[in-house]
This record gives C-alpha cells, structure tokens and sequence, in this order.
C-alpha cells in the first residue's frame, strides 16, 4: 500500500489538489490508519490558521439576516399570484356570459349527433333481415322452376 508524503497532506489542507487528487486521498484516509495519523497532526499544528468558530457565527448571523427578507418576497410572490387568479377569473366570467362556452359545447354535440352510426346489433339485425329475405324469396322462386 502506497501512503502519501506530509507535503502531499499539507497541500490537502490548504485546499492546494485537484478535485481528482483529494477524492484520491480522502479515500485513502479511509482505509490507512498511518495517513490518518499524519492528516490528524497536520491538522492539530495548522489549527491556529484554521478559521475560527466566531467567523463562522457572523456568516450564520448574516444568514439568518437574509432568510428574515425571505417572507417579505413570498408575501409578493402571493400578492403576483392573487392578481393572476382574479385576472384569469375575469377573463373566465367574461366568456361564460359571452356565450362563448356554449357555442364550442353545442357545436362538439351537433358533430356527434350527425355521426350517429346504427351500433353493431342494429347492423347484425338488418344483415340477417336481409339474409332471412333472401332466402324467403329464393323459396318462392323454387317451385316456379320445377
């Protein structure tokens, strides 16, 4: 098993490799216990150059600052929405009283109308009508030939 140099680990820390390279290493620590001993000194001598908590408590109140504006901009975006709806309303109400709605329902029930078809039973019937016909005629004409 190859282990990495204290430079190579120092360079991990400062942020220094390719995305590659620390994927590379970091899946090492993982599994040798030796390069985890070099990264966790590295680590505790370079602790001093390490941001401090108290940088991180500013950028959490500076967070919290701005996730405070957030329901100022929802409330607007509800104010955007609310017009939206009453203007689709508006435009809904108008065409209902236009007519406009009924003209397309009576026109889709006119088509379907003129395209009534006999069903299949209808269809069935008549054929065999027609067959029980023919051979109703075709009787008739048998004793005419003898």
């Amino acid at each position: 098993m190859s282990h990495y140099s204290k430079e190579e680990w120092q360079q991990f820390i400062s942020d220094q490799l390719t995305e590659a390279k620390r994927i590379e290493m970091e899946d090492h620590l993982y599994t040798c216990d030796r390069c985890l001993e070099i990264y966790m000194e590295l680590m505790e001598e370079h602790a001093a150059s390490l941001p401090s908590p108290s940088t991180f408590s500013i950028s959490a109140d500076e967070i919290i600052a701005q996730v405070r504006q957030e329901p100022h901009q929802q409330q607007e975006k509800v104010g955007q929405k609310l017009l939206h709806y009453g203007i689709a309303a508006a435009i809904t109400i108008t065409l209902l009283s236009s007519g406009i709605f009924q003209s397309i329902a009576n026109a889709a029930v006119g088509a379907s109308i003129s395209e009534k078809r006999p069903s299949y039973a209808e269809q069935l019937m008549n054929k065999t009508i027609s067959l029980l016909d023919c051979i109703q005629l075709n009787q008739k004409e048998e004793p005419h030939r003898r």
